[in-house]
């Protein structure tokens, strides 16, 4: 494929050997070599709300992806997770105290459900299962409750078996 500087991607080198790029609706996107998007534009999510899955501030995916790709980006056709993957979302958490956390989740029978864990900072929370959908696109609710403390902090959801898509989160 050669330089990214060279396909006309927009895609900039950095010293570190990862390379920053400007997606489609020009938010500055960055790969790093240990196999992390970052998306230094997405803006700190407010709790209660809901977040979808493409609007995280780091992902990391250990190289499946490379730096042009804008992974879990769209509406319509969202790319399974893997295992070992995890995804960051900085939140702003209005009050502390305890939510419902709802995620949006499908899973084909052929590869069984999912299993991933709720880390807020670096306190691991709670582990969430779940079973097979039925497809691909057929979307179901799983919840869980979680005690959040009040303030800006960092939601991570680790995927522990992956195999299934995620489309958004709701803190209820």
């Amino acid at each position: 494929m050669g330089d990214p500087d060279d396909r006309g991607s927009g895609a900039v080198k950095q010293p570190d050997g990862g390379v920053i790029r400007r997606d489609r609706d020009q938010r500055a996107r960055s790969l790093r070599p240990n196999g992390t998007h970052e998306q230094p534009g997405i803006e700190r999510h407010e709790v209660p709300g809901t977040v979808h899955v493409g609007d995280y501030h780091e992902y990391h995916h250990a190289d499946r992806w490379n730096a042009a790709d804008t992974p879990l980006r769209g509406a319509s056709d969202i790319d399974w997770l893997a295992s070992d993957e995890w995804l960051a979302y900085d939140v702003s958490i209005q009050s502390a105290g305890s939510y419902e956390l709802a995620l949006g989740v499908a899973a084909a029978d052929s590869f069984g459900g999912g299993d991933l864990g709720v880390v807020v900072d670096d306190d691991p929370l709670r582990r969430v299962e779940f079973d097979a959908t039925g497809g691909w696109y057929d979307w179901a609710e799983v919840t869980t409750e979680i005690e959040l403390p009040r303030g800006v902090h960092t939601v991570r959801l680790v995927v522990f078996e992956g195999g299934w898509k995620l489309k958004q989160l709701q803190f209820r």
